[in-house]
């Protein structure tokens, strides 16, 4: 039987890892998101919910600046 070979990189933790390299978005980019998506969507209750989400989110600062 062949000796087990090491890794051939070290190996990260998911913990030790920042958001954004674990596939997550900011709240930023979140409330970037929504920002672009409440506008098409034609169900009631649904845009109620969304909408109150993104208003609980932090300003996007990047339209800010641009605006």
């Amino acid at each position: 039987m062949d000796e087990p070979q090491p890794p051939a990189s070290a190996v990260c933790s998911l913990d030790e890892a920042p958001d954004a390299w674990r596939g997550y978005l900011s709240p930023a980019e979140i409330a970037t998101e929504l920002d672009r998506l409440l506008p098409r969507i034609r169900d009631d209750a649904l845009h109620a919910r969304l909408k109150a989400i993104r208003d609980s989110l932090p300003p996007d600062d990047a339209k800010d600046k641009a605006g």
